[in-house]
Parts: C-alpha cells; structure tokens; sequence
C-alpha cells in the first residue's frame, strides 16, 4: 500500500504546492481519480465477504493444517487493510470539499490509517513467505515421504510473531507520522496537517528517511525476493516431480490392468486424504498423497505469482525513490491509486483462487452453507447413519466424479 496519499497538502503555512508540471502522468492520474473511489469500495466490498467465507471454511475441522492456518492469517490481514481503506476512499475522495480533511479527527483518523494498513499488509505478505517456504520443505526431493510440517498450534505463534514483529517494524514510521496545527493565511482559522515525509530530497527528515529505508527494504524488497525464490524453488520441484511420475507411469505402462486398478486406488487415497494446504503427501514421492500435492502445490504457487505481481511494482518504484531525488513527489505519488489498487485485488482475489483450484474447498464451501438450504431440499435428499448428507434420489445410483 502506499505510504501516503498522492495530494496531501504540503503546506507553507497551509498553503497547498500546486506549481508541479502537468504532463501526461498528471492527466492519467487525474482521469482514473474519478472512477477510483468507487472501484476500490466494490473491490474492498468484496474482498472482505470473500475473506470472512475464506476464514469460516479454512477454519473447519477438516481443513486444519499449517498452510490452511496460514492462509487464514493472510484473511485476517486483508479484511484490516480492505476495511480501513472503505472509510478512507469515500472520505478523501467522495466527501464534499467543504467537509475539506483538515479537522483534527480526520487527520487523526489519516494517521491511523496509513499506519494500520502498512501493518496489516506487511504482515499479508510476509505470511506469504512462510507459506511458501514451509510449503517447499515440505514437497522438496530431499524431504522424506511423510515429511512433518507444523502443526496449527506451532504456526498460530509463528502468525502472531508476524503480526508483531510488522507492527514492530513500523514504530519508526508511526513516530515520523505527526499531527501539527497550521495557520490558514485565507481564513485566519487554525487548521490541522499531517506532516508528509520528503524521501528523496535534500531536506528530508532524519526520522523519514529511517522509515524509508527501513520499510521498503524489510517491508518491501526482502520478502518479494524471498517470495519469488521460494515460488521459483517450488516450481522446479513441481515440474521434477512431474517429470518424475511420467517415467513410472511409462514403466508402469505395460503392468496391464493391474497397474490401472493400483492407479484408481492411489487416486481415491489421495483425495480420501489429502488436505489442501499440505496436510496429506510426502516430498516427491508418489502413493496416496502426492497428486493432492501437486495440486496444493500449484494453487499456492497462483497466490504467489498474485503476491509478485502486486508487490513487484511497487518494490522497484520505493528503490527509484530511494535513489533519485524528487521521484516521490512527482512519480511515486501520482502512481499512488494505482498501486492501491494491485494490492486491493490480491487481498480480494483469495477466495477466487480458492474455489477454482482447490477441490476439497469447493467442497467444504458447499458443505457449510448447505445448511442454507437444507430445509427446501430435505425431502428430495437422504441422510445416512451418520447424519451426513448423501446424493439427491434421482442420481443416487451414480457415483460422483472425482476432480
């Protein structure tokens, strides 16, 4: 997210700066400003539905385990950031001007703001690297079939740990952000500023150019390089893996049609067993678990190349503010609403990725809300010993297809 917004008024006793060139940057940023305050409340909107049904399913008994754990670590993270940024685009960008944001509330509400969703998307993304490495110890060639990962009370700490050590990292910039009274030469009324950090200029505060530094690199550059290495490492170890099950089914091949009876058991354990987010399967090797692996495997390898492709960005943006003066302000700035909107979609697009690739998720979606509608659907419906329900009676003679 970005660290600012793009028109806070940088003030000479509270007189806004508006000398900069207007060039074709200007005339995008100004033209995509219309339409987006109200894209980013429907993609916020959203986005947080889809977390809360991503919390309720990934939470259900069977579908505990680390990764699951982690990934509703990232939910959490992402409702905070989508449901600060809902007040912040209707106000700064819908509310009337006389309503202008410059009481001692909306500043302080600016404040909490930008500081709180910092927090909670860095702590998004470095959960996303450690689910990515915990993923490739776990599928990686050397690993032993059966590897352990940890276990959902082991990385309920790790979570916290994330948690705290982001809003950790971030003190320095909660310190840099400050509150001043300004004195209006128009109005002769004392109105409230939120102090804007130059980064990248002569005069930059000493405490801003710390945050600067720190964020960006910790926050930004090290857990996308780790991201991308890990996603790297994890899609060689797929395609090894595939390589690998070609050859043995190609050995396999002339075992007539006792390899294909032992071929539909392996399948039918693996989705009797395996759980997506790296409960069932070993490291490389095949038997019961490893096409659910693979499975698991690819679909957090699509939530790291969303992860790439939202950070990646903005890491290369920060580094060129870093290392060439007045970048920030002229650049970095007016590219602001579109790097909130990279990082918007990847908080939202989670459920969507869920459903379309993991198969035990769609099932365990369909499960829980089947509920909903159970009453409507119970005299056409049987149920079982167990209390589980079973197929409707018209196709009870099928079997249902695997996925």
């Amino acid at each position: 997210m970005k660290g600012y917004p793009s028109n806070m008024n940088l003030c000479v006793q509270y007189n806004y700066n508006t000398t900069f060139e207007y060039n074709a940057l200007d005339h995008v940023q100004q033209s995509y400003t219309r339409v987006h305050p109200y894209l980013s409340i429907v993609i916020c909107s959203f986005g947080i539905l889809s977390n809360v049904v991503n919390i309720l399913v990934l939470t259900k008994p069977s579908m505990r385990n680390s990764i699951n754990c982690i990934l509703t670590g990232v939910a959490v993270a992402d409702m905070i950031t989508m449901s600060s940024y809902i007040p912040f685009a209707y106000f700064y960008y819908l509310m009337d001007d006389a309503y202008a944001p410059t009481s001692l509330a909306w500043k302080t509400f600016m404040a909490v703001h930008m500081n709180l969703t910092l927090i909670s998307h860095t702590s998004s993304i470095w959960l996303g690297v450690i689910m990515a490495a915990l993923r490739y110890f776990f599928v990686r060639p050397t690993s032993a079939r059966g590897a352990q990962t940890l276990d959902c009370r082991s990385t309920m700490v790790v979570i916290i740990m994330t948690y705290l050590g982001a809003a950790i990292l971030l003190i320095p910039n909660c310190l840099a952000t400050k509150i001043e009274p300004c004195f209006n030469n128009n109005t002769g009324q004392v109105n409230w500023h939120l102090n804007v950090p130059t980064f990248g200029s002569s005069d930059s505060n000493v405490l801003h150019t710390i945050t600067f530094f720190i964020y960006p690199v910790v926050g930004k550059i090290i857990p996308c390089t780790l991201i991308s290495i890990f996603g790297g490492l994890l899609l060689h170890t797929l395609r090894e893996t595939n390589r690998r099950s070609r050859r043995l089914k190609g050995g396999a091949g002339n075992g007539g049609m006792g390899s294909n009876k032992k071929k539909k058991n392996s399948t039918a354990g693996a989705y009797a067993n395996g759980k997506p987010g790296g409960g069932g399967g070993g490291g490389g090797g095949g038997g019961g678990g490893s096409s659910q692996a693979r499975r698991t495997t690819v679909m957090l390898l699509a939530i790291i190349a969303l992860y790439i492709i939202s950070e990646l960005p903005q890491s290369i943006l920060v580094l060129l503010c870093i290392f060439k003066e007045g970048f920030f302000l002229n650049v970095y700035t007016k590219l602001g609403d579109f790097i909130d909107l990279l990082a918007l979609v990847n908080s939202a697009i989670n459920f969507i990725t869920y459903t379309a690739m993991s198969t035990q998720f769609r099932e365990t979606l369909i499960e829980m809300f089947s509920g909903c509608w159970a009453p409507f659907t119970r005299p056409c419906r049987k149920v079982n010993a167990n209390g589980n329900a079973l197929q409707s009676t018209k196709y009870s003679k099928t079997p249902p297809a695997e996925v």
